[in-house]
């Protein structure tokens, strides 16, 4: 009786300290973080994105075509991205057609920033005119207000989280402390206590389980399959 009991004590002492050992309430930082997309082979943050827009605004201000502001791009741009956006670049100089250039992109990176980024140059491409640069700086800003939005709602997101482990965690360390009293110890070692706890035991994970899945957050949806 006495070694089931103390298991029984130990699965609540280890969703209790689930709770408390969880990354995200020892660094609330990591929060305000957006998580990283993965391409094919690599990671990467879309914070990246915003200032890629910046820099092939300032090409484009420099006299630039937005083909060849894009090759740029291939040299000076993110480390990470550089491999596609060469992609991109290849297949345009193969085919001479740059929407199909951008899609190449948008397929290597297969990020919902991504398809905004070459909705916005297609479109840019296609329409032509003298407000190119206006429309880079808005995309930037819609961006960058994108990745603030959504690092807060991460953020708010894992005191919520955080809260519903606590009070999952909580009866079972008050089961902790009422087991080092006796009369306390030798009521849960009864069938009937033996039993509540099992049922209790499995109530908590499921509980858990379902508060986890609830308040997992949706992923971006992409503009581009």
């Amino acid at each position: 009786m006495g070694l089931v009991l103390g298991l029984l004590v130990a699965v609540g002492a280890l969703l209790m300290g689930s709770a408390l050992r969880d990354p995200r309430s020892l660094n609330l930082k990591r929060h305000f973080a957006i998580a990283n997309y993965k391409t094919r082979s690599k990671h990467y943050s879309p914070e990246l994105w915003p200032d890629v827009v910046d820099d092939l605004a300032s090409a484009i201000r420099a006299g630039l075509a937005l083909p060849q502001a894009i090759s740029e791009l291939c040299e000076s741009g993110p480390e990470v991205l550089k491999p596609a956006f060469r992609l991109c670049r290849d297949k345009y100089l193969a085919t001479g057609d740059f929407s199909t250039g951008l899609d190449v992109l948008a397929q290597e990176l297969r990020d919902t920033h991504a398809d905004k980024f070459v909705i916005t140059l297609q479109i840019a491409h296609e329409v032509g005119g003298s407000d190119l640069g206006i429309l880079l700086r808005t995309l930037s800003e819609v961006l960058r207000e994108d990745l603030i939005v959504r690092g807060e709602i991460i953020a708010r997101q894992s005191w919520t989280i955080n809260g519903a482990k606590l009070a999952v965690a909580a009866p079972w360390a008050t089961a902790l402390v009422l087991a080092s009293r006796d009369s306390a110890a030798s009521a849960y070692a009864s069938p009937s206590g033996i039993r509540m706890l099992i049922l209790c035991a499995i109530v908590t994970v499921f509980a858990y389980l379902a508060m986890m899945r609830i308040a997992k957050l949706p992923q971006p949806t992409r503009l581009l399959s």
